[in-house]
């Protein structure tokens, strides 16, 4: 007894057990509704247009796909057939594809989106998807250095990469024409390098190894554009899975993580300009790391990237800027917190060499957040 997958009229798919060709003709007569007069007119071919007969029946493997018809019955188009059956597999494998799908199918035929997706999903249904090490897709890591040995590896590599380089621009601009000792700047800068050591750069961004809450893709890799900075979602139809293929993780080292709030226009110069004013000292740096350095999302409210395809990356001025109020750590005189004066209406917490006090115990504290809340106040 061999199991067969058979497509009937109207693309109706069923399963068929048959030991042989003619109990199998009488099966496919009762599944699909043709009359019994009809049986031996029935006609059975593969998938490639193949017919099948009596003869050919008899050594087909367990599983093959096979369509019927009469003769005379219109039947659908080969490659549309084999076009159904790859986005099948496609969806399959990338769940989060089925809506770009569908509003991909109401596009003009000649639309280069529909293009664009097709052949994404080409490289998506690749099988080297699910593939990790080198031995396994040796030509996934072709021209990279031999330190690396997993997809995950290089990924991380590749965003550590770029926040390193977020890191030295901002500690160029820092120094920039201002003295190599000044206390604040060299204090905001070793306050970044130490914070990015502490989550390995973000790496995990790029990891689809890494947990829901620190990567920006699914656990396969498929990666989608967040759109402009001005926008909440992508208005194209940008989206990528670097892990399929070595044409693929090129494609996407051209995608950016977009600072919304600009960091050359906007985010060094306040802050080079707030640790150089009297209340240097009082930089909320925390603030300036979120902006610097990490996503924005529900969980980071103040976080500043947005990781985005080349097309949705704007190059002129973002008509953004940074709140005033939350350039400086304070705290309302009404809380009985020790520390010096900024005016009658407020006290300034000092980031570097501080002691915090709650207020019911005096108690020196000494954590890593920082965050005032009335009763307590954490760094």
């Amino acid at each position: 007894m061999t199991h067969f997958v058979v497509t009937g009229p109207g693309h109706k798919k069923v399963g068929i057990i048959a030991p042989n060709f003619r109990e199998f003709l009488s099966k496919c007569r009762r599944k699909f509704g043709y009359k019994k007069n009809e049986e031996k007119d029935i006609v059975v071919y593969l998938t490639d247009d193949t017919e099948v007969d009596e003869e050919y029946f008899e050594i087909l493997s367990a599983g093959t796909h096979l369509r019927v018809s009469l003769p005379g019955e219109v039947k659908t188009p080969d490659y549309i057939q084999q076009l159904a059956v790859f986005l099948y597999q496609c969806l399959e494998q990338e769940p989060n594809l089925h809506q770009r799908v569908l509003k991909c199918l109401k596009e003009p035929p000649t639309s280069d989106r529909a293009a664009a997706l097709l052949e994404l999903l080409a490289r998506t249904a690749s099988n080297t998807v699910s593939l990790t090490s080198r031995d396994k897709d040796p030509e996934w890591f072709r021209g990279l250095n031999t330190k690396f040995n997993t997809k995950e590896g290089v990924m991380r590599n590749s965003c550590e990469s770029r926040m390193r380089g977020y890191f030295q621009h901002t500690r160029q601009e820092l120094l920039a024409d201002t003295p190599h000792d000044h206390p604040h700047i060299t204090n905001a800068i070793t306050f970044f390098r130490h914070h990015l050591h502490k989550t390995r750069h973000n790496s995990s961004y790029f990891d689809r190894s890494a947990s829901d809450s620190e990567r920006l893709c699914d656990d396969k890799g498929f990666f989608s554009c967040e759109g402009p900075y001005d926008q909440h979602t992508c208005p194209s139809l940008h989206f990528i899975n670097p892990y399929t293929s070595r044409e693929a993780r090129i494609i996407f080292s051209t995608w950016n993580l977009d600072h919304v709030i600009e960091k050359s226009r906007t985010v060094l110069p306040t802050l080079k300009a707030s640790l150089s004013s009297k209340k240097g000292r009082n930089v909320n740096l925390q603030y300036f790391h979120q902006l610097l350095f990490l996503h924005k999302d529900t969980t980071i409210p103040s976080g500043n990237l947005k990781l985005v395809h080349v097309a949705c990356h704007v190059k002129k001025p973002h008509q953004l800027k940074i709140e005033p109020k939350y350039i400086y750590l304070f705290q309302d005189s009404t809380d009985n917190i020790d520390g010096p004066q900024t005016s009658h209406t407020g006290k300034r917490l000092h980031q570097q060499d501080i002691h915090y006090y709650t207020r019911s115990k005096k108690r020196c504290l000494s954590t890593t957040t920082r965050r005032c809340v009335r009763s307590q106040v954490k760094l």
